[in-house]
């Protein structure tokens, strides 16, 4: 069962194979069109959402399946916790464990997002449901336990979050910030300015993964396996990290430990008094994903030598998709500043070449202009302008 477009006729179309027969029709603009008459043409047929020859599967097993085709896939930690998470919690509980996996339709995912509205929670949220929900019927399709996915039916707009534009921060407001810290916390500080780790990875950095020798910091991705990832030092954070590295006494035997951890050696999860003293002393709210913001922007907005170009400001950041590199440039004020300055530049340009002229037109002519009157007293003609021109 698929959704594709004819070269020939440039329209949009559908193919659905029932038992050993193929039922086509290409004749929509677009492919959302096309989508919605092919869900309409199956349930129109009066066919259930499985294959003839397929066996059913309730959602508790299929939710099992597709964790363990999660793990072959490589999926990361972060991302495997937080499938299990939010199928265990949430799913499997509305829908029921023994519920038949072929048997829900779109209603029911609609019903879900309406009891998921109810709980007072962000669109943002709701919508990484839906999308968990949507990845588990879509594997199920590619394994022929139903044929179409219910979740293309939903209309997801009501769940669609708004979009934030975040004001940004200035070099001043860093330096504010710091000014609230000491000690660890201002090289923890630091070291997420210098590096634009997720807070996470800032955490689960080991001094084994610091390379002095190559100016470079290993970073242990946590969302993909793709985000694993070096970042090279600049010269503030390679200072920091040698000044922190003697306060903290390590030495060749004990490169396994954290970076930032506790004294018993075990890992710090949180960061949030740090952030809230720095928020109870200047009254700047600032997160560790803003620093990140505040990482890509610098690099991405570059110097008058040299600007680092999208993808590698993207390697940097350790995203697999350009698109999300995109989304953290959108603090770049000096950039578009400069960028929106270049209009008065051309027009200033123009003005002088055209009002420069006719100065110096004026005052050539202003000599023959004599006051009080007289008998040398005349008006400069034409004669006079053409001389001068």
């Amino acid at each position: 069962m698929t959704v594709s477009r004819r070269k020939d006729t440039g329209k949009w179309g559908y193919r659905v194979k029932i038992g050993n027969e193929y039922y086509r029709k290409h004749e929509w603009d677009t492919k959302n069109e096309a989508k919605k008459a092919m869900l309409d043409f199956i349930e129109g047929m009066g066919l259930k959402n499985h294959s003839s020859d397929s066996v059913e599967i309730s959602l508790e097993d299929a939710v099992k399946k597709f964790m363990e085709y999660s793990v072959r896939m490589e999926k990361s930690d972060w991302r495997l916790k937080a499938l299990e998470a939010n199928y265990k919690a949430f799913v499997i509980p509305f829908f029921t464990p023994g519920k038949i996996l072929s048997e829900i339709t779109h209603k029911d995912v609609e019903s879900f997002i309406d009891s998921q509205v109810l709980r007072n929670i962000t669109k943002n949220t709701i919508k990484h449901y839906i999308t968990d929900i949507n990845a588990l019927f879509n594997w199920a399709i590619r394994e022929d336990y139903i044929t179409y996915n219910p979740v293309s039916k939903v209309n997801k707009k009501r769940i669609k979050p708004e979009k934030v534009i975040k004001p940004g921060f200035t070099s001043k407001d860093i330096e504010k910030c710091e000014s609230a810290l000491e000690s660890e916390e201002l090289f923890f500080f630091r070291f997420l300015k210098y590096t634009g780790m997720r807070l996470t990875e800032a955490l689960t950095s080991k001094w084994k993964d610091v390379d002095y020798q190559n100016m470079e910091i290993v970073v242990r991705g946590t969302k993909t396996i793709e985000s694993v990832r070096k970042v090279s030092m600049c010269k503030g954070l390679y200072e920091n990290l040698l000044i922190h590295e003697v306060c903290n006494k390590v030495d060749c035997k004990n490169k396994d430990k954290y970076i930032f951890g506790h004294k018993d050696g075990s890992r710090i999860l949180r960061r949030d008094k740090m952030f809230q003293k720095i928020k109870d002393k200047t009254g700047i709210k600032i997160t560790a994903k803003d620093l990140r913001d505040y990482f890509a922007s610098c690099i991405g907005m570059g110097t008058e030598t040299y600007k680092p170009d999208i993808v590698t400001v993207s390697e940097l950041l350790g995203h697999t998709n350009l698109n999300t590199t995109k989304k953290y440039l959108y603090s770049l004020k000096e950039r578009k500043v400069k960028a929106v300055n270049i209009l008065d530049e051309i027009e200033k340009s123009c003005h002088e070449r055209v009002t420069e002229p006719k100065m110096n037109l004026f005052q050539s002519l202003q000599p023959l202009v004599l006051k009080g009157g007289g008998a040398g007293t005349r008006t400069p003609d034409t004669a006079d302008m053409s001389r001068m021109l």
